[in-house]
């Protein structure tokens, strides 16, 4: 069962992948399922088409890739480098790791690698990806993207890679406003565990995106790949300004933490003073009542002790008055504080 503290989505997660898909988009049509052990028939793919390859391996490399013309070494998820760019001939090949989070369990990073050539764009990745799955199960039988370039449309899956990431900080939000809404009404101990583990939470997601930093940084620059078209480019550098955004947004996330913190701080800090001023009250009044029975007691003739009976009943009426009329008000504030 997950912990109580992480966000958790609606989100049943997309439907399992099957190990390899091919999907082969057209400019005036939907796309169309290419059978996988045939894909030899595609080693030039024309203008007007784009081919999209994506495969799940559990171990290994689907030899079925090369004769695609891409060098199926580099499409190895576990061997991005330390960039995880590398332009080799014809093909691009970038390395990223995408986030895993829907279902209500804990964030998770994905390698995944990417092609890139002449029409072509190939994913490998060795555990299912949520926003791949998300495009091939719900997006990719409505496309007609056949005459994108295989770059742009490259740019457009990582732009849902980072979206998957906005969408993880949406959820950390929320569960973040929950738990203010219960310490505004009544700081618990358990509330400042649940602080911490987001806390942990919004590190978690900063640093899985920051380490890709150097690959986004270098799609954005002008020398990245001089033989794209104008349009390729400049796509390239907008995903290179949306992961900026991303980044920013995700930091962010850290610091409503800290104000959470300063709220869990103040709200305790008022707990104590209220429950420090209902005791001075209580305690001054018993102090009076302390004081009034010392001066009942002192040795000396006055006409108050003639009283007898009815003096010593209404000395003790009213110390008793006093006592219980405090211990009534200290209950109603501490009955009130806990509402």
């Amino acid at each position: 069962m997950p912990d109580r503290t992480e966000p958790r989505s609606t989100e049943t997660g997309p439907t399992p992948q099957p190990p390899l898909r091919a999907l082969l988009f057209d400019t005036d049509q939907v796309s169309r399922e290419v059978d996988a052990s045939a894909l030899d028939a595609y080693a030039r793919v024309p203008d007007h088409r784009l081919l999209w390859v994506n495969a799940l391996v559990e171990a290994g490399l689907p030899d079925m890739l090369t004769p695609l013309g891409a060098d199926v070494r580099r499409l190895d998820p576990d061997e991005g480098g330390e960039l995880g760019l590398v332009i080799h001939g014809d093909w691009t090949y970038l390395h990223v790791r995408a986030l895993n989070w829907h279902g209500g369990g804990k964030p998770a990073q994905v390698p995944v690698a990417i092609g890139i050539g002449p029409n072509v764009v190939v994913t490998v990745h060795r555990a299912p990806v949520d926003f791949l799955a998300s495009v091939l199960n719900n997006e990719a039988d409505h496309l007609r993207i056949g005459g994108l370039e295989a770059t742009s449309f490259a740019m457009g899956l990582l732009d849902r890679m980072l979206t998957d990431f906005l969408d993880a900080r949406d959820a950390f939000e929320t569960s973040l406003d929950r738990l203010e809404l219960m310490i505004l009404r009544r700081p618990q101990p358990r509330h400042l565990g649940e602080l911490q583990a987001l806390r942990h939470m919004a590190s978690r997601l900063r640093r899985y995106l920051a380490a890709q930093r150097d690959l986004f940084d270098a799609l954005g620059r002008p020398d990245f790949d001089p033989r794209l078209s104008d349009a390729a480019e400049r796509h390239c550098r907008a995903l290179s300004g949306r992961y900026g955004d991303v980044m920013l947004a995700i930091e962010a996330a850290r610091e409503l933490v800290n104000g959470s913190f300063d709220l869990y701080t103040s709200r305790t800090a008022e707990s104590t003073n209220q429950a420090m001023h209902t005791l001075t009250v209580v305690t001054v009044v018993m102090g009076f009542a302390a004081t009034v029975a010392g001066v009942l007691g002192m040795n000396f003739q006055a006409r108050l002790f003639d009283t007898g009976e009815r003096g010593f009943v209404a000395a003790a009426g009213l110390i008793a008055a006093l006592v219980l009329g405090s211990g009534a008000w200290a209950l109603w504030r501490l009955l009130r504080s806990q509402r």
